[in-house]
């Protein structure tokens, strides 16, 4: 029924809504290619936490970390920065950690949602803690790949139980239990932690954790796809679909001059190079990806976002091309050269950006996930292989990052982490039903629940009258078992 609805509703939409992926420009005026762009809202934080009725006091403070948790030679130290809220704290009471993942920590996940209403029931601290080499966490620099050893994931999870050992040293703290929950990456520290250091916690909620690495992550780009067809209609999907075919006709074709125009593509866009054209279309995949990965089924996101599709041009190819631009907040011409990627990244080690270039680094040492459309069940066509990405990790990181060495990589991480099946007790995993990273995570099989048309860390609010059944009944259950943890 849904899909009928869709053609009236309005395609004029609240401006905060119709948010773009932010400012084109980097530091020092240095231009941020679009592919990044859009990796960037792939890898954004948790959705923004609710506006607090009361203001939170919230301290920020800075604990000496290693720099190598494992090599006792190593004498190297640096500050991680870390959040609290003691508000509801009474001495003794457990500590809620909220773990931080490939992004800038800021308060509000740790004054407001679901996590929060927990910690005050049982009158809990809540902490929040930066992951290294993200945020104002940064261990050394310059951020070149000798120095980037320093950043995976096993030293991370050391890096948290260091926080969790230097708060219990005070005595306010000293029987403090433990919890922890994480979103997306940081809900997979969240089950990993559990597993590596079973004792140092009582429970662990994971929301949307990617848990198998892959290379050739294609079902990411299939959820995508799905999620716009049963929310946004099969016009929505069509409209995507036939803009993708038309322009991948006119590269196959030779006319790759009149997709480049209209694409509004750089001048420097070499429609014959076949690394440029994969960098274009998967850019105009991780556009559509971004908004379908946070929408909320409550609030019709998908479908009004079809009615501004639509709305631009009643030519499909046109559409697509205007509504990829707005996304990217209209930049004078779209700038998606692969050599400029590369170029960006490499700028970028000297030039601290922010996540972008630490979290592709764990990506092409750790975890993969590289959305490519290697699924013919997606709308975004079948121009961007996984062979995009270990292209980048290589000519970024050097020979050390091969397409075979990458495949090594990756199962050493399986192997380590035991993938969807981690042995693990106490660890709650919740999926969203239309997440597209839920591919990667723990299912029925694993006893995670699954939320029905939820997106990627759904259930990261306060309990809402706009909760679906089913949403409600996982922020219900998150409840009751942490009462169990804490008995």
């Amino acid at each position: 029924m849904l899909k009928y609805i869709l053609i009236v509703l309005p395609v004029f939409i609240p401006l905060a809504f119709a948010a773009s992926l932010g400012d084109s420009q980097g530091s020092d005026d240095v231009e941020i290619p679009a592919f990044v762009q859009t990796l960037r809202e792939l890898y954004r934080g948790p959705p923004p936490g609710q506006v607090s009725t009361t203001r939170a006091n919230v301290e920020t403070r800075w604990i000496s970390q290693k720099l190598d948790n494992f090599n006792v030679s190593n004498e190297e130290v640096w500050d991680d920065r870390v959040l609290i809220n003691e508000d509801y704290f009474v001495d003794g009471s457990p500590i809620f950690i909220y773990l931080g993942g490939e992004w800038k920590i800021e308060p509000s996940a740790i004054t407001s949602g679901l996590w929060v209403d927990i910690a005050r029931e049982h009158n809990g601290s809540l902490v929040y803690t930066e992951h290294r080499f993200f945020g104002e966490s940064i261990p050394i620099k310059p951020l070149s790949t000798a120095n980037l050893k320093y950043q995976n994931v096993e030293q991370a999870l050391a890096d948290v139980v260091n926080v969790i050992n230097v708060l219990k040293k005070e005595d306010k703290y000293k029987d403090s239990k433990v919890v922890i929950s994480g979103c997306s990456y940081s809900a997979t520290m969240a089950v990993w932690l559990k597993l590596l250091y079973p004792d140092v916690i009582v429970g662990s909620w994971a929301s949307s954790a990617p848990l198998e690495a892959k290379v050739d992550f294609k079902d990411y780009m299939k959820v995508v796809g799905k999620a716009y067809r049963e929310l946004g209609g099969d016009y929505c999907y069509n409209i995507i679909d036939n803009a993708t075919s038309q322009y991948e006709q006119l590269f196959a074709s030779g006319n790759g001059t009149e997709a480049k125009k209209i694409l509004n593509l750089c001048d420097d866009f070499d429609e014959n190079d076949e690394q440029d054209q994969w960098q274009i279309f998967s850019t105009i995949a991780n556009v559509f990806a971004g908004i379908a990965q946070y929408q909320k089924p409550e609030n019709y996101d998908l479908a009004q976002y079809c009615s501004v599709l639509r709305s631009f041009d009643p030519d499909d190819a046109v559409a697509v091309s205007k509504f990829v631009q707005w996304r990217l907040n209209y930049p004078a011409c779209v700038n998606t050269r692969y050599k400029g990627t590369v170029a960006y990244y490499k700028w970028s080690m000297d030039n601290y950006d922010g996540s972008g270039l630490a979290w592709f680094y764990q990506t092409c040492r750790e975890f993969g996930w590289f959305q490519s459309s290697g699924s013919k069940s997606q709308p975004f066509g079948s121009s961007f292989p996984a062979t995009l990405y270990t292209d980048t990790c290589h000519d970024v990181f050097g020979s050390g990052y091969s397409s075979a060495r990458i495949e090594r990589y990756i199962r050493a991480t399986n192997k380590k982490y035991g993938g969807v099946n981690p042995a693990v007790e106490n660890v709650y995993m919740t999926q969203g039903g239309l997440d597209p990273w839920s591919k990667v995570g723990a299912g029925l099989a694993q006893n995670a629940t699954i939320i029905p048309q939820a997106s990627h860390c759904s259930d990261s609010g306060s309990i809402s009258a706009t909760d679906s059944p089913g949403l409600r009944a996982a922020k219900e259950r998150l409840a009751k078992l942490v009462r169990e943890w804490l008995a």
